[in-house]
């Protein structure tokens, strides 16, 4: 008998391009309901059969920027770029993933091949002015900006980017009419009115900018930057308040420090009892702020505390002896055991500084021995008022271009009778040594300076120390010597307003600006004073 094999017939194989429609679809509708995880697992099943698959693509990088994760939009938008590499929107998706990534140059180039693409595209030419400003490019990133405008005059964000461009290049007058420009078009803008505020904070508006980062606030309360300007303000104002100290804090988010190193020991909050306990101060900004801050070192271990101060390698030598420290670390080197640690400038808000209550000893820092014998030997002994000077800071400092002073305007101070000047400016560039070196009354020793230590031993035998805002003048003052200190109209908090002494530093003098970018009139106030000054040594002497 003759068996009969009967032969199944398969299913027919579902086509690919179904199977890509419904994933996509699938895909779509997860990312609209904001579950971003599994919507980027559907699209990635389409890639893995067609990794070229311009749709998948196109989603999948989407749905990764509204993810913030930027670095892998940007690697799929660059697939994307390369499968449809005219198409406008696929660049400037790229753009912003690199923008989020922190790319900004690469950024850059994306946003300008959508404008080449689509050259009436205001929102690419608005995304590119933004970068272009992020890299500090000013002249085009204004003129990027209002091109933009000229597509759409009502777009709030474009305007925001120019007013903070603006404000950037020294113009906050005219960053506030363009603020308020967006906050017209979009009252519920809260970056406009935050950065309407620091506007209005550069022209020393202080009660109208505290408005502005209320309302900025009242739309949206999580908004660190708002709070962090509210307490500069404050600060600013002398509200050496709780409140002030505690908003303050905010810096750990908006200026991108490291957030309390991830040490496993607690925060020292001041609420805490510290007797008996040892502690770790540390710096976290600059040196200035370093040398400020560190008679704290003395406060806090009269509550009992063992007191450890990690610092700046350059700071070490020089702030070995400070009051109140058991041991000065250099950042790198092995700490001690300590039970508690602190920020230097978290240190006010723990101890609940006010402004009566700032500790402010005459001196707090000395040069050590050997280095005084050092320079008592190098430094000719003259008749003349002897003044060392400052006249710019360090150049990647965020306000550098607002404190620091022309050389060719600061060298008029040279030409005041009966000084001695003593350049501690390190690093003059050829033309500003060349000027020193041909000053009959002007000496240049920086090449021979070590390190701080160096300068304080420099400074001790000082008269005077005349400088624009920079750690040269904290040291000077903090190691008893007169110090005037050039501001600019708008200064750090820690200067105050409408007054020419410091609470910080009794050997202080403050010379301000009297409008923005007047240096002139500053320096002719130093001058003037600097006259009075050698006059009125010399009738003292004279009558000695």
């Amino acid at each position: 008998m003759t068996q009969a094999y009967v032969m199944s017939t398969p299913a027919p194989a579902r086509p690919r391009a179904i199977t890509a429609t419904r994933h996509i679809q699938e895909g779509a509708t997860l990312a609209a309901a904001g579950k971003l995880t599994d919507a980027c697992a559907c699209f990635q099943r389409v890639l893995h059969d067609d990794p070229r698959h311009s749709q998948a693509l196109r989603h999948l990088g989407q749905t990764l920027l509204r993810a913030n994760r930027y670095s892998e939009a940007a690697a799929v938008w660059a697939r994307a770029v390369e499968a449809e590499p005219v198409v406008a929107d696929a660049h400037f998706s790229l753009g912003l993933s690199l923008q989020g990534a922190n790319r900004p140059a690469e950024a850059i180039v994306s946003f300008r091949i959508a404008t080449e693409l689509k050259p009436d595209w205001a929102e690419a030419w608005s995304h590119l002015g933004h970068t272009l400003g992020a890299m500090k490019q000013f002249d085009e990133a204004e003129a990027t900006l209002q091109h933009a405008l000229t597509f759409r005059t009502y777009r709030p964000e474009t305007l925001n980017h120019l007013g903070v461009v603006l404000s950037a290049r020294g113009r906050p007058a005219q960053a506030v009419e363009v603020y308020l420009q967006a906050i017209k078009f979009n009252p519920k803008l809260f970056q406009a009115w935050t950065n309407l505020g620091n506007a209005l904070r550069a022209l020393n508006q202080l009660d109208e900018a505290l408005v502005a980062y209320r309302q900025s606030l009242a739309l949206n309360p999580k908004n660190a930057f708002a709070k962090f300007d509210l307490a500069l303000v404050w600060l600013l104002q002398g509200n050496l308040s709780k409140e002030a100290w505690l908003k303050y804090e905010y810096r750990w988010v908006t200026l991108n420090y490291n957030p309390h190193r991830g040490f496993t020991q607690p925060l020292w909050r001041g609420i805490e009892p510290i007797a008996g306990k040892s502690l770790l101060l540390y710096a976290e900004q600059g040196l200035g702020d370093t040398i400020q801050f560190i008679r704290y070192a003395s406060v806090i271990a009269a509550l009992g505390a063992t007191v450890h101060v990690e610092v700046q390698p350059a700071l070490k030598a020089i702030l070995q002896g400070t009051p109140g420290a058991t041991s000065i670390i250099a950042m790198g080197e092995p700490l001690p055991p300590f039970d508690f640690h602190c920020p230097l400038l978290s240190a006010p808000f723990a101890l609940d500084t006010q402004l009566a209550t700032i500790p402010a000893a005459a001196s707090y820092l000395q040069a050590p021995p050997e280095r005084l014998a050092k320079w008592q030997q190098r430094l000719v002994p003259t008749e003349r008022m002897r003044v060392g000077v400052v006249w710019r800071g360090n150049p990647k400092h965020a306000n550098d271009a607002n404190r620091s002073i022309a050389f060719e305007l600061f060298r008029r101070v040279f030409d005041v009778p009966g000084c001695e000047f003593v350049s501690l400016q390190v690093g003059p560039n050829a033309t500003e040594a060349a000027a020193l070196a041909t000053h009959v009354h002007c000496s240049d020793p920086t090449s021979q300076i070590a390190d701080f230590s160096d300068t304080a031993a420099i400074i001790s035998q000082l008269d005077l120390v005349l400088a624009v805002d920079t750690s040269v003048a904290h040291l000077a003052a903090t190691l008893g010597k007169p110090t005037w200190v050039l501001l600019p109209f708008s200064p750090d908090w820690r200067w105050l307003l409408n007054r020419d002494d410091s609470p910080w530093y009794p050997t202080m003098r403050l010379f301000r600006q009297p409008a923005i970018g007047d240096w002139e009139t500053v320096v002719a106030s130093v001058c003037h004073e600097l006259r009075r000054r050698v006059a009125s040594t010399a009738l003292l002497f004279a009558q000695s």
